[in-house]
């Protein structure tokens, strides 16, 4: 087993002496100590990823922009910023948690499909590096404020190239029929009527494809595209944002490309492009495997059909399986000797019939109330996508550096839910 979740974990989470540890600290002593559900992140897994992402693009000017919507926490952020990203935003908010962090207007890009008129003015009013533009109507909007505070704005145009990735069809992001990006015809278009405005600079093309990729090869095929592109319309694109998508293992087998293969690759097209700069906006790579969610057992209700173990974290919490049919690992927080083990299904509190957290999970046969369990890969869209949903308060989170804990976020309060409520 341990060997297993090592291929997740990277040993920053593991069993020892039969208990479950996050970095130096067993995860039961942080549920006594803070309770359940909550979510425990490990500092130096965090920090091995960024460094193992920065490693597999060095060699070429690259501008590494993790993406906020991933994990939108300020300490996680802090910790980011600390180490030389920048941030790839999609909001007003994300811009806000960006500035308050302190990064530099000059490491933020900004992209999205709906970009407000107040949000476009105050990221041209900080200053942030560049926008990636998603239609014609932006162009205009851009323009006008960048006029008004005399600036020029660097832009890269978002491509819609038709491409099919291997991944859940909510987050494919680079087909035909998805609201992203611009098509061929008027990304031309923009390029044409835009070479002699005077505020907005059209410098290359953002390519973000889709997210949870285990492979090379779209992003590469995108590059292709590209080229093939540019000497069409004869222009050479100083900037290429290859946006995210890097995938990562949510099961022991799991077969994704190391990150080092995506390098060689994606840097030998850039190059040939001639491209000065690459853009990348890793999330999940960065934080999705450097956390877990703990939770208790509340009840176990066995049937002759289905045997379900009911926890206290819910899709109010982490809603990856409910929306995605997502798989995420779920290990006892305490192994037992020679246990036997049953199948069941690991569901939450909520009102829901899809409120699942896992299903057909090995447990032991005799789990019980009160018992620990411990949800993989919750570092990434785990806790930037949880609710209050049955009014239900949002989880703690909790920082581990080797026998130290932190909290992180606090755990919310009942009175938290009506806040602003009149």
């Amino acid at each position: 087993m341990e060997k297993d979740i090592d291929l997740i974990f990277n040993g920053f989470f593991r069993y020892k002496s039969k208990r479950f540890y996050a970095e130096e600290t067993a995860v039961e002593d942080i549920a006594k100590k803070y309770g359940t559900p909550c979510y425990v992140y490990s500092y130096h897994s965090l920090l091995s990823r960024i460094k193992k992402f920065k490693e597999a693009f060095g060699g070429i000017n690259t501008l590494i922009c993790y993406s906020v919507k991933a994990n939108s926490n300020l300490s996680i952020l802090k910790i980011i910023k600390e180490h030389g990203l920048g941030v790839d935003i999609v909001s007003g908010g994300e811009l806000r948690r960006a500035l308050i962090a302190r990064f530099s207007p000059k490491k933020i890009v900004f992209a999205g499909v709906g970009k407000r008129d107040e949000e476009i003015a105050l990221a041209i009013k900080k200053n942030i590096y560049c926008f990636n533009i998603e239609n014609e109507e932006e162009i205009a909007l851009i323009e006008k404020y960048a006029r008004k505070h005399r600036r020029k704005v660097i832009c890269n145009l978002r491509l819609n190239l038709d491409i099919d990735v291997d991944t859940h069809h909510y987050v494919k992001t680079s087909k035909k029929e998805t609201k992203f990006g611009l098509d061929i015809n008027s990304a031309s278009r923009i390029l044409k009527n835009s070479r002699n405005n005077r505020f907005v600079e059209i410098k290359g093309f953002h390519l973000h494809l889709g997210s949870q990729l285990k492979d090379v090869q779209p992003y590469v095929k995108a590059l292709e595209s590209v080229k093939y592109l540019c000497s069409e319309i004869n222009f050479r694109p100083e900037i290429i944002d290859l946006g995210g998508g890097f995938g990562i293992p949510y099961a022991p087998e799991d077969k994704v490309k190391d990150i080092e293969d995506f390098g060689v690759a994606i840097k030998e097209k850039i190059k040939e492009l001639g491209a000065n700069l690459l853009i990348l906006e890793p999330g999940r790579y960065i934080v999705g495997n450097t956390a877990v969610l703990l939770c208790s057992v509340l009840y176990v209700k066995r049937r002759p059909e289905k045997n379900f173990v009911i926890v206290d974290a819910g899709m109010n919490d982490l809603i990856r399986p409910a929306f995605y049919s997502s798989y995420h690992i779920i290990l006892p927080a305490k192994q037992g000797r020679r246990v036997n083990y049953i199948k069941v299904d690991i569901v939450g509190p909520i009102c829901e019939t899809g409120d699942y957290l896992g299903k057909d999970v090995e447990v032991p046969a005799n789990i019980k109330k009160g018992d620990l369990l411990v949800i993989g890969s919750a570092g990434a869209y785990c806790f930037s996508m949880a609710s209050n949903y049955n009014s239900r308060p949002r989880p703690c989170e909790i920082m581990v550096k080797r026998n130290r804990d932190v909290v992180i976020r606090k755990r919310e309060r009942y009175d938290d839910l009506w806040k602003g409520e009149l």
